[in-house]
């Protein structure tokens, strides 16, 4: 079968090279944030390597990296995707948690971050994670969390007019 070139798209493809478990890719799918990469599950993408990945991506694509599900991805317990680098220096790869995916691709895709600023950070595991700072950062923008605490915020007591709901305002100032 003839791998099928990569199609033009807003966000870097996030590629399938492994289908052994349908069910895995779909809890993948689930967890991995959309909002950055465009998902593909080509059969004829199956297995291919890093080489013939690179190579499937179109002249003047705007994404300058791919992310693969591949067979590590499957088999690890953090299952940890691959990174390849597709305009700096094709071919080049790292691995990231699927929560430290969002950030890497989108500060990538935004040029605020390039490839080599990932491998100069990487640890000695040579997997990209997120770092509790970043994660107490999220959870604060996304209101999860209540600035510099661990308290996680209440809900707002609804409001109550005093005067009760059928008083006119006080018009002094």
């Amino acid at each position: 079968m003839t791998a099928a070139r990569l199609r033009g798209t807003d966000f870097p493809p996030f590629l399938r090279t492994d289908f052994t478990d349908d069910e895995a890719w779909e809890a993948l799918l689930a967890e991995v944030d959309k909002g950055w990469v465009t998902p593909l599950a080509d059969p004829s993408h199956r297995d291919l390597s890093v080489p013939e990945l690179t190579a499937l991506v179109p002249d003047g694509s705007a994404y300058r990296v791919l992310v693969v599900a591949d067979r590590v991805t499957f088999s690890s317990d953090e299952r940890t995707l691959l990174l390849i680098d597709v305009r700096e220096e094709p071919g080049r790869t790292f691995r990231a948690v699927p929560d430290a995916c969002e950030s890497a691709v989108g500060l990538m895709t935004i040029g605020h971050r390039f490839f080599d600023d990932y491998l100069d950070l990487l640890p000695a595991s040579g997997v990209h994670r997120l770092s509790e700072r970043h994660h107490r950062a999220a959870a604060e923008l996304r209101g999860q969390l209540q600035p510099h605490t661990d308290v996680v915020p209440a809900p707002p007591a609804p409001r109550v007019d005093p005067a009760g709901p059928d008083t006119p305002p006080d018009p002094s100032p």
